[in-house]
């Protein structure tokens, strides 16, 4: 039919004479029309391929997959692209890979371990794009790139995830959008990338000096953490060590550098195995065990570790020089009322003596209840909320004076409302040990000459004053357990009681106490495990004895 018609429009062309009359307007307006259709088609064109030439490569498309569900769908060769793109590796402070996918990496992951002084390193399996050197460690601080595990989770910081564009060399945008399933009508969450940034490995692929190529290809994609492999390691199998010990089942330890807020190791407890994909068949409560991030995102009720910003409270306001009263109450136990509270305060039970009129050192060290919490009523909820802001922690819910009020006196201790993170309290004794400057903390290490910005907890008077008494502690009080290690460590012990179980067990602090070489802070926390001189200060004692081994304090 295509040729006869073909054949027709010639057999009329080939007709001599002028076009018949009444033929001319209509030709010349279907020549009109057609002229004005290929013009059209023509700037059609030129606004797909040349002015939205990158929207339309990188478009996404929504289609329906083999499971049944919706998801986004990418242009193949820019997925093919990004995939010869090598990720970059995640270095720990002395260049220690703790995650890797280049293969002369993994293929000498344990020589160059066995170099810094490390023997047991996990094996990389050759199968996975990612390899982890420190297996479940490093979890709470990476990720697992292969699995994906928990990468939805609010309450995590995984750098594979957070640095995912810096490890690619580029920038993908994703996001979550709601899309709606046109079978069932149901909406669900999707992820929508945007891969126009590698558009020029596709156009230019033929190019071999291409410079945007060899751009995009030169990027750093490297990420260098504040994290001490060698620390980490030491920290994890202290507290692994400990919780074993005393049948405990979780904890959390945290070390960072006070002056520069630089987290050297940071370790939750327990982790998941390597490769763990999912949890499968892991009970859901075991699974949220291993999967909580506790130095950052574990909110505990502090205890006597709380005293450390209460005592900040005081000598923010001046009142260093207040003393009460610690007495002997007619139940037998040691203590005293509060004004405005019915119930009397106690001190611990195995506290036989009254610590009679007591100041702030003195109520530091013996670690006494009914000092602080006297103290934090004569202090006001606006004085201690001040304080406790610097470091973010929540005294109360909602965070205002008026919601304080009444659980004040019980707070100055604390218990009442107060939860915080072991990141946090060790942020205080770190702002403690530098001199009353609060560092913002740091996992990727900064630039040289960046100066580390923080907020002013105290002066340097007041934290000099502050940290005597926490060396106090350690000599002449709660934190004995920790007096006869080879460097001075000034301390706190908590233990932090809560309703229907036994208590958690705190220990936080600086070292070494004086001078004026490198220190760290730390705080330590073993769930349901007693006093902090029992479980958390021995980690800590641990933790100090490691990272002067390894040279980070003297």
């Amino acid at each position: 039919a295509n040729c006869f018609a073909v054949g027709v429009v010639l057999a009329i062309a080939q007709r001599r004479g002028q076009p018949r009359a009444h033929l001319r307007a209509p030709i010349r307006t279907l020549a009109g029309v057609l002229l004005a259709a290929g013009l059209v088609v023509l700037g059609r064109g030129a606004w797909i391929q040349v002015v939205r030439a990158d929207d339309v490569a990188a478009a996404a498309s929504m289609s329906e997959q083999a499971d049944g569900g919706y998801r986004f769908e990418h242009n193949p060769r820019l997925l093919a692209a990004a995939r010869g793109l090598e990720r970059g590796t995640i270095y720990d402070r002395n260049g220690l890979p703790l995650a890797t996918s280049r293969p002369d990496e993994t293929a000498s992951i344990a020589k160059i371990y066995r170099a810094a002084g490390i023997s047991s390193v996990s094996e990389c399996d050759p199968a996975d794009s990612r390899c982890y050197p420190l297996g479940g460690f490093t979890f709470h601080l990476l990720g697992d790139w292969n699995t994906q595990t928990n990468w939805a989770a609010g309450n995590s910081s995984y750098l594979e995830r957070d640095s995912d564009a810096q490890l690619k060399g580029y920038d993908d945008h994703a996001r979550e959008v709601q899309v709606v399933n046109p079978r069932t009508g149901k909406s669900h969450a999707a992820i929508s990338r945007d891969y126009r940034e590698l558009l020029p490995l596709i156009r230019q692929r033929h190019w071999p000096r291409s410079s945007a190529i060899n751009a995009l290809r030169a990027r750093t994609r490297d990420v260098h953490t504040s994290i001490d492999a060698r620390l980490q390691i030491r920290a994890a199998a202290a507290l692994r060590h400990q919780i074993a010990a005393g049948k405990s089942e979780r904890g959390a330890a945290v070390v960072l550098d006070p002056s520069s807020g630089e987290v050297l190791a940071s370790v939750s407890y327990p982790w998941p195995a390597p490769g763990a994909n999912q949890m499968d068949g892991i009970e859901a409560e075991h699974r949220r065990a291993q999967l909580l991030d506790r130095p950052r995102y574990g909110l505990y009720p502090p205890g006597s570790v709380f005293k450390l910003v209460i005592a900040g409270a005081a000598l923010r306001r001046g009142g260093a020089a207040n003393t009460f009263s610690c007495q002997r109450l007619p139940d037998g136990r040691v203590g005293n009322y509060v004004r405005g509270v019915s119930r009397p305060v106690r001190d611990d039970p195995m506290d036989t003596v009254p610590h009679g009129s007591t100041g702030l050192h003195h109520g530091l060290v013996v670690s006494c209840n009914a000092y602080f919490a006297q103290l934090a009523q004569e202090l006001g909820p606006k004085v201690v909320l001040d304080a406790a802001s610097v470091f973010q922690i929540d005294v109360s819910r909602p965070q205002t004076a008026a919601a304080l009020t009444g659980s004040l006196p019980h707070a100055g201790y604390g218990q009442g409302q107060v939860v915080v993170s072991p990141l946090k309290m060790a942020r205080v004794s770190g702002a403690i040990a530098a001199g009353g400057r609060a560092a913002q903390p740091r996992w990727i290490l900064a630039e040289p000459g960046t100066s580390a910005e923080g907020a002013r907890f105290l002066s340097s008077e007041d934290a000099s004053r502050l940290g005597r008494a926490m060396r106090d502690v350690v000599l002449d009080g709660t934190g004995r357990a920790v007096k006869g290690n080879r460097v001075a460590i000034a301390g706190k012990t908590g233990t932090a009681e809560i309703a229907g179980a036994a208590a958690h067990s705190w220990f936080t602090g600086f070292a070494p106490y004086g001078g004026s070489g490198p220190q760290i802070a730390f705080a330590v926390v073993v769930e349901n495990a007693g006093y902090g001189a029992r479980a958390a200060a021995p980690v800590a004692g641990e933790i100090v004895t490691a990272a002067k081994d390894l040279g980070l304090i003297k």
